[in-house]
């Protein structure tokens, strides 16, 4: 029930028994039997009608008044129909062989995961990539300094990307049983791990400041494989590592700062390529050396064996359930959708993605929303949509869960409320969470328990993150804000395009929290200018107009860590939103190191222009 209900019941009594008093006094002999007094009543029986007529016209008005949150929540669902689905949470999973098995394992993406019963259910999660579980392990993990003990780089690398001042060397040992240059993966994909400062810094380091990369069986051997810093590549912003599902109406752009506002430990994965050819001379193990421009005193104490890990992979709660058959009779107005208990006690839907209908001789009918392209072309009088509408709830199987119900009603083409003929059955299939049951899941040393539904055999699975609690969108009078800000904050060059960028950083930090406003609080400066740059294509040249945007951003409120990680999520959603024919470049300056800037080349979306 919804907690406003009370204050429009409140004021309705308080209203009637003022009225009714009045009345009573001017009309004495019709009314005064009632013995109404704004104050008290004193027939119990008045008193209950009453009470009950309150209650009545206070849902009436309660309705009235919500009126136009429904039209806006219906505008937001056309224009951005993922912005009021809830945030699931999110975790990041190690999977390791058991000791004696030696083949590599390949888990697909949205392979399905699921924790240890308990008395309120079970959450179900999904994986987001494609992982594969490696017979090697990480034996250890060292950052040093110079000087350190390596294989020289060769001239052409430090000519290009000057000497290195740091080392990474991570010791990679094969599984008795098998070597290197059997397994011989052509790629590596590795987690950092650890606190947000050191993960962040390191991050930046991995990013930015690469020299080259050797394989090597020690700082001595004359046969190191060396490898450029450009085999070295980010993961998390990759469209297979997309966590939450986007309908096509949405943009990337958007998808990617609510994931990072939400879960930002699912960007942290960066992956080592070309390495096919690099294994023939290495058998039970080898070191993995990756030279740094920069060097950073705290990862010289803080790396260790658990700070780089293999066989790690982001998961989602989402999961794929039907929802409980409706009668078309029993729809009436509208009816709540109830998600089949069989396999799940506490879910919520994130996504309908398909509702139809079938006739007692099974003939089956895709059924269609209201607000979607397809309607121009239907040109029958007849045709029955269908229409959802979300609402905040408290309650759910009897006891206090905090989610999001959700309702649907059947509409013809003037939305008139219309239904199915009665010998229908309604049914549809959707994309569920576990509403807040993720927040009940422990965590520590095994905790939770994470098994595979299909196919777990051999594998050990860790937690590497507390699961994220699944965050609940902002519905009723909070999307008259949302569909005027959305509406209005879609260019970032104009003088006001400081204000508009923080803003729009804002209308996706669904967590509203403090760590999360601080970095947006970071940015102490935008200034756009329009540029050229010379783009050379199919062997042709030619001059192309863009946007380069210079951000200031304070160090101070990324003590935490994090600050080059949010500039590439900036710079990836400013590239999104480029013109046909036209790029954006992004420049980073920090506020307390002037001349230490961050510039990303020219992009068109996901394409380096230059």
């Amino acid at each position: 029930m919804d907690e406003a209900l009370l204050s429009y019941y409140n004021r309705e009594l308080a209203y009637i028994r003022k009225m009714g008093a009045e009345f009573a006094d001017q009309h004495p002999k019709i009314a005064g039997r009632l013995r109404l007094d704004k104050d008290t009543v004193e027939d119990p029986h008045v008193s209950r009608l009453i009470e009950s007529f309150a209650f009545l016209t206070a849902r009436i008005r309660h309705t009235l008044d919500d009126s136009f949150p429904e039209l806006t929540e219906a505008l937001m669902g056309v224009l951005y129909p993922d912005y009021h689905a809830p945030v699931p949470s999110m975790s990041v999973l190690n999977f390791n062989l058991l000791p004696e098995l030696t083949e590599t394992r390949n888990i697909d993406a949205q392979t399905m995961l699921i924790t240890e019963s308990t008395a309120i259910g079970q959450c179900y999660y999904q994986t987001v990539d494609d992982t594969q579980v490696l017979p090697i392990r990480v034996e250890n993990s060292q950052f040093n300094s110079q000087p350190y003990k390596a294989p020289s780089l060769p001239a052409a690398y430090t000519a290009m990307n000057g000497g290195g001042q740091a080392v990474l060397r991570v010791t990679l040992q094969a599984e008795p049983g098998t070597t290197l240059s059997e397994i011989s993966p052509s790629s590596l994909r590795f987690y950092i791990n650890g606190q947000a400062q050191l993960s962040g810094k390191l991050y930046e380091l991995l990013l930015g400041q690469v020299s080259g990369i050797a394989l090597a069986k020690g700082p001595d051997d004359p046969d190191a494989v060396f490898l450029p810093a450009s085999s070295l590549q980010s993961c998390g912003l990759r469209d297979s590592m997309a966590a939450i599902p986007v309908d096509g109406r949405s943009s990337v752009a958007h998808r990617l700062l609510t994931e990072y506002f939400a879960f930002p430990e699912k960007f942290l994965f960066v992956e080592i390529d070309d390495l096919e050819n690099s294994w023939s001379a290495f058998e039970e193990h080898v070191n993995l050396y990756i030279y740094f421009k920069q060097t950073h005193p705290e990862l010289v104490q803080g790396v260790s064996e658990n700070t780089l890990l293999l066989g790690c992979v982001p998961v989602v709660n989402l999961f794929e359930q039907p929802i409980e058959c409706i009668p078309a009779d029993e729809i009436g107005v509208e009816a709540k959708l109830n998600i089949d208990s069989t396999h799940t006690q506490c879910a919520d839907i994130h996504t309908l993605k398909r509702i139809y209908a079938r006739d007692q001789d099974g003939k089956c009918i895709d059924m269609f929303p209201f607000y979607g392209s397809h309607r121009s072309s239907d040109n029958t009088d007849n045709t029955i949509y269908w229409n959802t509408r979300r609402e905040s709830s408290h309650w759910y199987n009897g006891r206090i869960s905090h989610g999001v119900d959700t309702y649907l009603s059947f509409v013809d083409s003037d939305f008139k409320i219309s239904a199915p003929g009665n010998d229908w059955i309604i049914n549809a299939d959707a994309l569920c969470t576990n509403r807040d049951l993720p927040d009940k899941l422990p965590f520590g040393p095994d905790q939770p328990k994470l098994n595979l539904m299909e196919g777990g055999a051999g594998l050990r699975i860790k937690c590497m993150t507390a699961p994220t609690s699944t965050i609940q969108p902002l519905l009723d009078d909070a999307t008259r804000w949302q569909l005027i800000t959305q509406l209005s904050l879609q260019h970032f060059t104009g003088n006001d395009g400081f204000e508009v960028l923080k803003e729009t950083l804002h209308l996706y930090n669904f967590r509203r929290a403090q760590d999360t406003r601080a970095l947006i609080d970071g940015i102490s400066g935008m200034k756009s200018e329009l540029t050229t740059a010379r783009v050379t294509q199919q062997g042709r040249a030619a001059i192309c107009q863009g946007t380069k945007i210079t951000l200031e951003l304070d160090e101070h409120y990324y003590s935490g860590g994090g600050m080059y990680l949010f500039a590439e999520i900036l710079c990836e959603f400013f590239s999104q939103y480029c013109t046909i024919n036209t790029f954006v470049q992004l420049t980073v300056k920090i506020k307390q190191r002037p001349g230490n800037d961050i510039e990303w080349p020219p992009r068109i979306g996901k394409k380096v222009l230059i």
